[in-house]
């Protein structure tokens, strides 16, 4: 399943540097108020969309294909290989996107776990749940520019900067990162879910 050219991360394309990404504490202040319980959320997203949205809540796979890993994932999650596959879903309600969320499974990951390419419509959080001795290491934050790939991946027609969150999770050592970036309509539509 293959969204338009425009919303497809991870591939060639003129995009700004790499944002710093860093601990919620460090960037609350700039952060919009309403958005600031989603980001620190310490759950599952997934309960929480739920939660907010109820029965208007909707999952929708847009990506899943190999593609190749930039430099700056290969760093983070310490692996050497150039390859891996890119899932990318949103979690919308009443028709409009609150969140774009991308996963993205090295390929010595996939080799060690292939269910992950199976996953299908399934949120990967609650899937996480049943690994066991899979740990998330801490949230990292950044504000990304409207050019950068992850944001033109989120919002396709363009806008302004987007919030986002990610955390690597290991899998008995293997790892995946969890890319989430938060959209306009989430802080105008979502209700307050404690």
């Amino acid at each position: 399943m293959n969204p338009p050219a425009a919303s497809a991360a991870l591939r060639a394309g003129p995009v700004s540097a790499e944002p710093a990404w860093v601990p919620l504490e460090a960037c609350a202040a700039r952060a919009p108020a309403g958005l600031l319980p989603w980001l620190a959320e310490p759950g599952l997203l997934t309960a929480r969309v739920r939660a907010a949205g109820g029965a208007a809540t909707r999952f929708r796979m847009l990506r899943l294909e190999p593609a190749p890993l930039p430099e700056s994932l290969k760093l983070r999650l310490d692996v050497g290989e150039g390859g891996g596959l890119v899932r990318e879903i949103e979690f919308a309600c009443g028709g409009e996107r609150w969140i774009f969320a991308q996963s993205v499974f090295p390929d010595s990951t996939l080799a060690r776990y292939p269910w992950l390419r199976e996953l299908g419509e399934s949120p990967l959080g609650e899937a996480l749940r049943r690994v066991a001795d899979t740990v998330r290491e801490p949230l990292e934050y950044a504000e990304l520019p409207a050019d950068h790939e992850l944001a033109r991946a989120a919002q396709p027609q363009g806008g302004g900067s987007l919030w986002a969150r990610r955390a690597v999770y290991r899998l008995a050592g293997a790892p995946i990162i969890v890319q989430e970036v938060f959209l306009p309509a989430l802080v105008r539509s979502a209700p307050e879910v404690p």
